[in-house]
Order: C-alpha cells, then sequence, then structure tokens
C-alpha cells in the first residue's frame, strides 16, 4: 500500500492551528484541504465502505444484529434496554454478585484487519455506579473493541479492545493474535466515571493500531489520550465489534452506551 500523505498522524506541518482529526478510516486532518473530495468519496460511498452504526433509539436486537453473553447465563445483567435519553442510549446493568457480567457483540464477525483496508471504530459510553461510589472498591472490568467468539472477558484467541480491569482504575489497550496477547497499561484516568467519554481503534491498512480516549464535548473533541501498537496484530481473523461490563464486588454497575460505529474501506479478498 502507497504512502497516503493525508493519513493520521501529522508531525511538523508548519500550521498554527491545533491537530484535529476527521475521525474515519483514513483519519484526515481537518485543516489540510487538498484532496479532501477523494476522502468524502471514501466516507460517503457505501459502494466502497463497510460499515455498522447503532445509535440504540431501540431495544437492541438480541436475535438478529446482538450477541448477548451473560455470565451467570441469564442474570448476568438486566437489559440490556433503551432508555428515555436524547440520542437515545442502551442501558446494560450487573447483577449483585461479584463477577456478573453481560457483553453485546455483533452476530457476524464481519470485520477484518487486512492489508490495504483501513477501519475506524468508536464508542461513546460511561460507567455509572447505582448509589455513585465509584472508587477502586467499586471498579468493574469493561471493554469495547473486535473480539472473536462472542466475549473479551473469556480472552479469545484473536482480539483488539480498549479496556479496564477491575484491578485499577485505568484505561488499557490490547490485542491478541492467535493466542499470543501484549497490553499498553496506565493510558488514561478518568477523572470520574459517571461521565461521558468516547474511546476509538484506527487500524491503518499497514502495519499500526492507534488507540484514541476522547473527551466528550461538541467537536472538535480533545485526544486525552492516543499512542500506537504494531505487535500481535490478529490480520488474520475475523471478528466482531461489541463491548462488555463485569461488575468487581460490592454493588451492581450500570454502563450506558450512545453509540458504536464502525467503518472500513470495503475489503476485496
Amino acid at each position: 500500500m502507497t504512502h497516503d500523505p493525508l493519513q493520521y498522524p501529522k508531525t511538523d506541518i508548519g500550521s498554527h492551528q491545533e491537530e484535529q482529526i476527521w475521525r474515519s478510516p483514513f483519519m484526515a486532518n481537518t485543516h489540510i484541504n487538498a484532496h479532501k473530495l477523494r476522502f468524502l468519496k471514501n466516507i460517503i460511498d457505501p459502494i466502497d465502505s463497510h460499515r455498522f452504526v447503532d445509535d440504540f433509539c431501540n431495544y437492541p436486537d438480541t436475535n438478529f444484529i446482538w450477541y448477548l453473553h451473560q455470565s451467570p447465563a441469564g442474570s448476568g445483567v438486566t437489559g440490556p434496554g433503551c432508555t428515555d435519553q436524547v440520542n437515545g442510549v442502551l442501558s446494560m446493568t450487573t447483577g449483585g454478585d461479584e463477577d456478573d457480567s453481560g457483553e453485546l457483540t455483533q452476530m457476524c464477525e464481519c470485520w477484518k484487519l487486512a492489508a490495504c483496508y483501513p477501519l475506524y471504530a468508536e464508542i461513546r459510553m460511561r460507567i455509572i455506579s447505582p448509589s455513585g461510589l465509584i472508587g477502586p472498591a467499586r471498579s468493574p472490568d469493561f471493554w469495547f473493541g473486535l473480539v472473536e467468539d462472542h466475549q473479551w472477558f473469556a480472552l479469545p484467541t484473536n482480539w483488539v479492545a480498549i479496556h479496564k480491569d477491575a484491578t485499577d482504575w485505568d484505561f488499557e489497550f490490547g490485542t491478541s493474535n492467535g493466542g499470543i496477547s501484549t497490553n499498553m497499561d496506565n493510558l488514561y484516568q478518568p477523572v470520574n466515571w459517571n461521565t461521558w467519554y468516547r474511546l476509538g481503534i484506527h487500524w491503518d491498512g499497514v502495519a499500526t493500531l492507534r488507540y484514541f480516549i476522547i473527551q466528550d464535548g461538541d467537536f472538535p473533541q480533545t485526544i486525552l489520550a492516543t499512542g500506537t501498537k504494531t505487535d500481535n496484530i490478529p490480520m488474520a481473523a475475523e471478528l466482531g465489534l461489541g463491548f462488555g461490563i463485569r461488575q468487581g464486588a460490592g454493588e451492581s454497575i450500570a454502563l450506558s452506551v450512545d453509540y458504536i460505529k464502525c467503518c472500513q474501506l470495503r475489503v476485496i479478498e
């Protein structure tokens, strides 16, 4: 794949403007105008892109679109259901016992980190403690990303995920390829979990994954943390988009999701 001169990230561009990214498979800088029509065509033309969006304005379809995995089976979470909140918001609340969990993944594993085919996925989420307790004693497990076999908590063979563990209070980013996994930890510690965050994962179509932890707000949002990963990328696996919540100890934990989105240049094999 030839190098794209507009591909994110940019350094030393000689501009007085702060870098702002156009969140797409191509991650263009919004203040660089050259070849914008080409990027618009790739993003907008449905024939040349594969995309998935759920804004959760209705109850999630767990028969045909979403696969719900619960632990214990049938009682790990309440719901998931939609709430009467602006934009449409999914709510998924764990049971009251330690390690109660729920995970939603696409019914079909329809994404592949293939060479020459960039991908970008994003979620807007927040974790809520019903009692208002948000310290480490109530710290849950959480993940968002692309996984195999409909669950991440069981650590499948192939996956890419932004996640946090109940043992700490930080976002982490990890991958697994053929069962060999590596992790980047202590990426960013949220000030308050009862706050919306946007999490993004970008595949450049060559050899690099980049994570984004994005402050919520009107565009352009502030990038709170970002970095790259080039090892143990599962390029041969077909993966499903998803997310999950598992309580640590003490009380049930609620996960709210405003949207989850993914787009990729259509893969030709």
